[in-house]
């Protein structure tokens, strides 16, 4: 587990000190030591968290005499199986290295090859010296960051998005339709962040530069299919869970679970907990009786043997930890759980250098409750509003730009349409490019239920669930690791089932509950859902009275690109009739304080 950052410019000189000031930025996510590679206007360079080959996994890794050089951020859990490949092909290898077999990879297979064969979460840089390329590419769900920039004659890429706008000739203006999607689902989705001058490169997509000229050319690599159909056994589904979860445990560092007391995560620390004995759990347990599920993550901890560790998050934690998580976010995020998970992550890390999380599996196996609207047994006229019209087009044919305030898969929305133009002052009513590519993708699903999981698989999964686990864990310097999204396991969830046999009006996620049953105790199983929500109204209020009110805070944290009049309005509103729309005001807390701390880390930056 690394943070990579890299410049192409043919503008200026100084790669080395360019990298090493975007290298900074990454401290936390690679404690252990730096790598680089400069040649002329090219540099590339990493920071090292070490996990596997603690002594020899040093990158960059090379092949073919050092034609490819090779650099990652995140793990290849199929690695051993790939080196066994490539060694009956002749390539020798000269560590234990999971970036090795990237390197040789790409020299037997070409980069669609490569991609195509990992099983892991990465974004990998890999420059082939024969043709002067360097190729970029991201996982298949996102569980690993890559941010961009790009100029005449100039490139830069990183793990974090200010690594790469605080270089000095990135565009740091606010970003629109950026805006617009945070103030809708409190994050931004898609390629855009909130610089215009930074993108994200998307999940399944990898780009190919030439570094005499480094205009980037990005094509998709993967996506996953939603027009397949295919009976799945239990028996097969439950071999690719505990295949997925054991792959995800190997490491030479120690390495421990988050356990919530949930069916997901106790399906991973019970898989877990058999492969290796006493292995570590973690939760978080809360004040509010009705928001603890502690109980019950020990109650699973005790049956399955592991060494469990308890904390507990009040309102004091968070006074503390708001204006942190914010900082470490990196990007701006409005979800709630975020703080816990930082404590949680504070706390595990003096045990544990890598976790497990159950990320992914309300998405792949229909957990969430406003799912059930797109069932067949909802009422008709209900239904019907989901499915794809012919020529006119549904209700929901956008992600957020639709008459009610929902995504198309039933997400609901912090603002509609008109609450979004008065605060940005702008309409904002054409699709991006990507948002057309997005639609395109969910309207060749057959099933609303599928349609609606894919909707929340490629969007709410990679740009909330799994940059907030991404940058929390990084954060406090451990790899979180999801074993959900095995691409294999993913995709026997995705096609294996049809509406009814995902979730009834009463239980959800079927498929899983029921093959659970081999590791899982009853108590667990059989318990309802708990939806992961924090007592957040007293604790906002709490938040601006100690700070003279809503219209003294955002007067010393102004909102970046928006009226913050009319927002103090809308908070001042909703105090005083009793705090209805607390994620709404949540996200403008939570990116005031995000705006707050980029604007002075860049200050500082020596770039």
């Amino acid at each position: 587990m690394c943070g990579i950052a890299g410049t192409i410019d043919h503008r200026a000189s100084g790669s080395e000190e360019t990298l090493a000031s975007m290298l900074s930025w990454l401290q936390a996510r690679g404690p252990d030591g730096v790598g680089s590679y400069v040649d002329g206007a090219l540099a590339i360079g990493m920071r090292r968290l070490s996990i596997i080959d603690l002594e020899h996994g040093w990158q960059p890794l090379r092949s073919l005499d050092g034609a490819i050089v090779a650099f990652q951020n995140g793990e290849i859990y199929n690695y051993r199986e790939l080196r066994r490949e490539l060694e009956g092909s002749g390539f020798a290898f000269m560590t234990q290295s999971d970036t090795e077999v990237l390197a040789h990879g790409y020299a037997a297979w070409g980069i669609e090859g490569l991609l195509e064969r990992l099983d892991g979460m990465y974004a990998l840089a890999i420059l082939d010296r024969r043709t002067d390329e360097l190729h970029l590419a991201r996982d298949p769900f996102g569980e690993k960051p890559l941010f961009y920039a790009a100029s005449p004659g100039r490139f830069a890429y990183a793990s974090q998005l200010l690594a790469v706008a605080a270089l000095e000739w990135v565009d740091k203006a606010v970003d629109d339709e950026a805006l617009n999607d945070y103030l809708a689902l409190h994050y931004v989705a898609g390629e855009r962040t909130l610089f215009r001058g930074v993108r994200r490169l998307l999940p399944g997509c990898r780009m190919t530069l030439q570094v005499a000229n480094p205009q980037p050319t990005i094509k998709r690599y993967y996506r996953l299919p939603l027009d397949a159909r295919r009976r799945v056994s239990d028996d097969e589904l439950a071999k690719a869970v505990e295949q997925a979860v054991t792959s995800r445990l190997v490491a030479d560092v120690p390495v421990g679970i988050f356990l919530s007391g949930g069916l997901d995560s106790s399906v991973v620390a019970a898989i877990a907990a058999r492969a290796q004995p006493r292995v570590m759990t973690f939760s978080m347990g809360f004040n509010s009786a009705e928001h603890d599920e502690s109980r019950h993550a020990e109650f699973l901890a005790r049956s399955c043997g592991t060494d469990h560790h308890t904390f507990h998050f009040d309102i004091d934690s968070f006074e503390t930890l708001l204006p942190e998580v914010a900082s470490s976010l990196d990007e701006p995020l409005g979800d709630q759980a975020a703080l816990p998970l930082l404590w949680l992550c504070r706390e595990a890390s003096k045990y544990v250098k890598v976790v497990l999380s159950g990320e992914g599996a309300d998405e792949m196996f229909a957990g969430y409750g406003y799912y059930r609207k797109m069932l067949p047994t909802a009422p008709r006229g209900l239904l019907t509003r989901w499915r794809k019209q012919p020529a006119s087009g549904s209700a929901l044919e956008r992600l957020i730009q639709n008459p009610v305030p929902e995504t198309p898969s039933g997400f609901p929305l912090l603002t509609d349409i008109a609450g979004r133009e008065r605060l940005i002052r702008r309409d904002i009513s054409e699709p991006s490019v990507h948002e057309k590519d997005f639609m395109r993708w969910l309207d060749t699903s057959r099933d609303p239920l599928q349609r609606a999981m894919a909707c929340d698989l490629g969007s709410w999964l990679p740009d909330d669930l799994l940059v907030k686990f991404d940058r929390m864990t990084m954060a406090q310097s451990i790899e979180g690791r999801a074993p959900f999204l095995s691409r294999r396991l993913v995709e026997l969830a995705m096609s294996g089932y049809a509406p009814h046999e995902r979730m009834t009006q009463t239980d959800s996620k079927l498929p899983l509950r029921r093959v659970a049953r081999r590791w899982v105790p009853a108590e667990i199983l059989d318990r309802p859902k708990q939806g992961f929500v924090l007592p957040m109204k007293q604790w906002l209020r709490t938040w601006l009275e100690r700070r003279g009110g809503a219209a003294a805070y955002f007067e010393q944290r102004p909102l970046p690109g928006m009226d913050t009049r009319e927002a103090v309005r809308l908070i001042e509103e909703d105090l005083a009739q009793g705090v209805h729309r607390e994620r709404l005001i949540f996200a403008l807390v939570m990116l005031a304080e995000w705006w707050y701390a980029a604007q002075d880390k860049l200050k500082k930056s020596p770039q």
